[in-house]
């Protein structure tokens, strides 16, 4: 499983620069979510929203797909009947900065195989698999070394540390700016026989930063035509 994750705001008055570590969705402490709104995260004039769905159900912090000890929201991986599937997944990301913006995000993810043995005699049982797995580097539309998929039309820009960025500037604005970041993945082939049956979930979390446009590269110590 995922361990629970720290959350921290770090806010630079005298640059104006603005940093968010945020997950997906976290406890009533930091968020606030309504029947209209995704999950709400301010500081002052700045906001930023996420809204997360399989299908049409967006997830809140009351959702039981949502861990509110671990702050992380589980997908099914296998089976296509769920109400948590994974080709059913959609993320969106929404920003209203005081000052033009960039952002970076990290989907942080763990997919788990699960095995469960049957027909076992007592006190010889075999104890369930619970297996981590890996995935060799993806290109477009994948999301790196993952199932998951980039939404159609999200321009990104993915660096060798994992960070994928919106390739375009977050201009200053009191009406959000609508960034559709992920739009479903792959399922994942489970085995089932006399032995045994395998399930398979994703454990899924975001790092997200955002700072004003024209700090980016030097908070970010990226080159000069990292953005060209």
């Amino acid at each position: 499983m995922i361990k629970s994750m720290k959350y921290r705001l770090i806010i630079a008055a005298f640059t104006f620069v603005i940093i968010f570590m945020v997950a997906l969705v976290t406890t009533y402490a930091y968020f606030q979510t309504t029947e209209d709104h995704g999950i709400i995260i301010s500081a002052g004039e700045f906001e930023v929203e996420m809204f997360v769905y399989f299908g049409e159900d967006i997830v809140t912090i009351n959702s039981p797909f949502y861990d509110q000890e671990t702050g992380v929201i589980t997908v099914n991986a296998f089976n296509p009947y769920s109400n948590n599937y994974v080709e059913d997944l959609q993320v969106y990301l929404s920003i209203t900065p005081i000052v033009a913006a960039r952002y970076r995000f990290k989907i942080q993810q763990e997919w788990v195989l699960e095995r469960y043995y049957l027909d076992q005699s007592e006190g010889n049982e075999i104890p369930p698999l619970f297996q981590t797995l890996y995935f060799d580097k993806t290109n477009a539309p994948y999301y790196p070394f993952s199932p998951l998929k980039f939404a159609s039309g999200f321009s990104a820009i993915v660096d060798d540390q994992g960070f994928v960025y919106g390739a375009n500037i977050v201009q200053r604005s009191s009406v959000p700016a609508m960034y559709h970041l992920i739009d479903s993945g792959d399922s994942y082939p489970v085995r089932s026989n006399d032995a045994y049956v395998e399930e398979c979930y994703l454990y899924l979390d975001m790092y997200l930063e955002i700072v004003q446009a024209n700090r980016a590269v030097d908070v970010w110590e990226l080159s000069e035509d990292f953005f060209n």
